[in-house]
């Protein structure tokens, strides 16, 4: 759980949540929905999946994250009592690198500039 959390931490804004069209007849069974989904994440292997839990009485969440590219898509699941919502986002992990070539290590090399220096 506290990786997923350090990466919603360290991730751009997110998005506003979005209502699903999805009905519960009651905060129980919205909060079974979370679970079911985290169980679902685990099977599939994402990288990391986390929750139900409680952010505050009535406020259940639920996290899913699955390494995408150079970084991870991450997906947040809200209820509010029997009300669900979702969000998802991605989150860079780095800035993206030129191609390794020998032309791109040379541009980056301080030992190449000085010897373009000396001639």
């Amino acid at each position: 759980m506290i990786a997923a959390l350090l990466l919603l931490a360290a991730a751009a804004e997110p998005p506003e949540f979005e209502a699903s069209a999805q009905r519960f007849a009651d905060a129980a069974g919205c909060r079974a929905h979370l679970g079911a989904l985290v169980d679902a994440a685990r099977i599939d292997r994402f990288d990391a999946a986390e929750g139900p839990y409680d952010m505050e009485p009535g406020d259940v969440r639920a996290h899913t994250v699955r390494a995408e590219g150079s970084g991870h898509r991450i997906a947040e699941y809200r209820c509010e009592e029997a009300l669900l919502s979702a969000r998802t986002w991605t989150h860079a992990m780095e800035a993206a690198e030129e191609e390794f070539t020998v032309e791109s290590v040379a541009r980056r090399a301080g030992w190449a500039e000085q010897g373009r220096r000396q001639q």
